[in-house]
């Protein structure tokens, strides 16, 4: 199973209405500091963020990742939206 759909995996316990996670690790070839994991981008639209500041909503989506952040994954950017916040 490819990152990508480990990640896609673990978020689904987050019920996400929406689910985007591109791949950007092409674009850190080399980067300095890079031990390996991946570059991914995430855009997830929940209702578990309803009422929630970002900086709750970022850890709710790392506490879903898990270990991945200490292997797999390199670097995470998040946008974690309400769905109201989405169609707006």
């Amino acid at each position: 199973m490819s990152t990508e759909e480990k990640l896609k995996q673990r978020l689904m316990a987050l019920s996400p209405d929406k689910l985007e996670i591109i791949d950007e690790s092409h674009l850190h070839a080399g980067h300095a500091g890079n031990t390996g994991g991946g570059h991914f981008k995430i855009l997830i639209v929940s209702e578990a963020f309803t009422g929630l500041l970002p900086l709750k909503r970022h850890r709710l989506v790392f506490d879903a990742v898990g270990d991945m952040m200490q292997s797999s994954i390199h670097a995470l950017s998040i946008q974690a939206k309400t769905p109201a916040e989405w169609l707006n």
